[in-house]
């Protein structure tokens, strides 16, 4: 399948899909960007003239229907979700609404339009704490409601394929950031730094394997010019095993500040993952992939980015996430 084709991005304005849509839209994809709502457009304002923007709910199975059979998209890009967040009742439900119905909506309305390839935005997550690295075929003991619908969802998704011959590949990144990222790791110490109080740490012995978000975006645009990818679970990682307290003094160094960092100072989370990363093999023989962006220079990248706008929230914080702004179409 060679550029430029007609490709939509479901959960374009997030963190991920932004930078996927914008990155399609330079390579002169014909692209229709669709997001839940208007919040998060000033995310798209680069490429603003360049794609189509559509407001739908993957709720909406109609409207969504309508959209994809309108445009026609040759590619699907799945990426919208309900957020990881503290367990309850109304997470694994919100989880279930979006992760999986949702999904079903989006799988029926790509299939029902033509869609050739559908690549859907998936989770190391899925790994849980089973044994180490990440790859296909690895173990998969999901601990929390988000990982178990993402698991799940894949499930469907090469179901959806069996069915209807439409091809499909699940990409699962590790711990994922940059530019316009959603709150973390990175976004709390920067926090405790300018607010001069320590870093505490539910553990800190944990492994992370961080991924810059523009190397991730290169994985999923490799995947339709690589065949040899389809029907596979592809593990992402940006080729550095790390603790979560040699992280926070790697963000602190970018940051050329200093902070007291208190590691176990606060209880783990009930769904915690003590070790994470991956084995990249599998995206080199497939996507002829690999990381290019060392820890050092991504986190100077997203640094560099957090001036001039709002902090972002934890996804369990009960409060809103700051509006950026309410943009117009892209």
């Amino acid at each position: 399948m060679k550029t430029p084709y007609r490709v939509a991005v479901i959960g374009a304005t997030g963190f991920i899909g932004s930078h996927l849509t914008a990155r399609l839209a330079a390579s002169g994809a014909t692209v229709l960007a669709i997001a839940r709502s208007r919040a998060r457009l000033e995310n798209l304002s680069g490429v603003w003239g360049a794609c189509e923007f559509a407001e739908c709910d993957i709720g909406d199975a109609a409207r969504l229907r309508w959209l994809l059979e309108k445009f026609g998209p040759a590619v699907v890009y799945h990426l919208a979700s309900h957020p990881d967040a503290k367990e309850s009742f109304d997470q694994i439900r919100k989880c279930l609404a979006a992760d999986l119905a949702g999904l079903t909506h989006v799988l029926e309305a790509a299939s029902s339009c033509g869609t050739k390839l559908f690549v859907y935005g998936d989770s190391s997550k899925v790994h849980g704490n089973a044994a180490c690295p990440h790859r296909e075929g690895a173990p998969t003991e999901p601990e929390s409601s988000y990982a178990i619908a993402k698991l799940a969802g894949w499930q469907l998704t090469k179901l959806v394929s069996a069915m209807t011959g439409m091809q499909v590949v699940s990409l699962r990144p590790e711990f994922t950031y940059g530019p316009r990222q959603a709150y973390n790791l990175i976004v709390y110490v920067q926090q405790c730094v300018l607010a001069e109080r320590p870093i505490l740490l539910q553990g800190g012995s944990q492994t992370r394997d961080p991924l810059y978000v523009e190397d991730l975006v290169d994985a999923f645009v490799a995947v339709p010019e690589h065949p040899e990818s389809f029907g596979h679970a592809i593990s992402l990682g940006g080729g550095q095993e790390i603790t979560v307290t040699e992280l926070c003094r790697e963000i602190l160094a970018a940051m050329g500040r200093h902070a007291v960092i208190e590691a176990a100072s606060e209880p783990p989370r009930l769904t915690e993952i003590w070790r994470s990363y991956a084995d990249n093999s599998d995206a080199l023989d497939w996507l002829g992939w690999r990381p290019k962006t060392s820890l050092r220079e991504g986190l100077r990248k997203t640094l560099g980015e957090f001036a001039g706008r709002p902090a972002p929230l934890p996804a369990d914080s009960g409060k809103p996430a700051p509006l950026i702004g309410a943009g117009k179409s892209c």
